[in-house]
């Protein structure tokens, strides 16, 4: 049992170094240099950092790192690059999706396609849904392939929400071009873009929302839709919780907002990284009693 213990601690402290110096490197880079810089030194960091954060190591030594209170502004550097470095590689693709001959091909060569594959499935499933519901996604990026998977494999149809007005331009062009803008749209805005309509409406009216990994701050944006979705609604949102992962990623440590129930969570299915919660908002009084019936299976 000693031993096991002093393994475990001389194994964090070579990741921790090793995170350090990743750390080190990182956080020099700034927003545009790692959205635009024309060098691979952003591409090898993401490489670097993507397989420390994805080894696989017993829970005592993740606890170990977790209670390290120094190494919470390496996490925050280390999530700010993952996010900036995801995007940038979204918007890559895009724009080779848009000048390809053959945009369906490119969209499948992304790096984590298939990845999508399996974590819109796990969605689809858990919210219930069927063809020709419609979703909601927060967070949809510059590439949105949440949105174009749920459609092109399941008939789903959808709206994403991207507060970056470059990016959800550029994610119009990319749907125009696969053929898919009359049935997912994209609205340049955030949660606070949300109202009632968008999810009682009768032809319009969204069945689940999905809130994106990097949609942030979580524990707001759940807060606001308290105020904008009716009782029963169902939302899900993708969190880091295996291994390292859940370093980079404090979401898995959120505490939910009273008024959510959470009322299922799945745990990532490989290649997929992302476990998924679904949380659907209780019912406080009986008026909304027919909404909820509107959202049920």
């Amino acid at each position: 049992m000693v031993s096991a213990v002093s393994e475990s601690l001389e194994l964090s402290e070579v990741i921790l170094e090793e995170m350090f110096g990743l750390y080190q490197e990182i956080r020099e880079l700034s927003e545009e240099e790692i959205l635009s810089c024309s060098s691979d030194r952003a591409e090898k960091l993401f490489l670097k950092l993507d397989a420390l954060i994805t080894r696989d190591l017993e829970n005592d030594v993740i606890s170990i790192l977790l209670g390290k209170q120094e190494l919470e502004p390496a996490f925050a550097h280390m999530n700010r690059f993952r996010n900036l470095y995801t995007v940038r590689l979204e918007a890559i693709y895009s724009s080779e999706i848009l000048a390809s001959q053959s945009p369906w091909n490119v969209l499948e060569e992304f790096p984590f396609y298939k990845n999508y594959l399996r974590l819109v499935r796990t969605e689809y499933e858990g919210f219930g849904l069927k063809s020709g519901d419609r979703v909601f996604f927060l967070g949809s990026g510059p590439l949105p392939l949440t949105l174009i998977v749920f459609f092109r494999c399941h008939g789903v149809r959808g709206t994403g929400i991207e507060q970056d007005p470059a990016r959800a331009q550029l994610s119009i062009e990319v749907l125009d071009k696969l053929g898919l803008s009359e049935y997912i749209t994209i609205i340049n805005g955030n949660h606070l873009s949300m109202n009632p309509v968008d999810f009682t409406g009768p032809d319009t009216g969204a069945r689940a929302l999905m809130i994106a990994a990097q949609a942030e701050p979580k524990r707001e944006i759940l807060d606001h839709l308290l105020e904008v979705i009716p009782a029963g609604c169902r939302i899900s949102y993708r969190i880091y919780e295996k291994g390292l992962m859940k370093l980079v990623n404090r979401d898995s440590l959120l505490d939910l907002p009273e008024g959510y129930r959470e009322y299922k969570r799945i745990q990532p299915d490989p290649p997929a990284y992302n476990t998924v919660i679904f949380l659907e908002k209780k019912s406080k009084c009986s008026k909304n009693r027919s909404i909820m019936r509107f959202f049920s299976n």
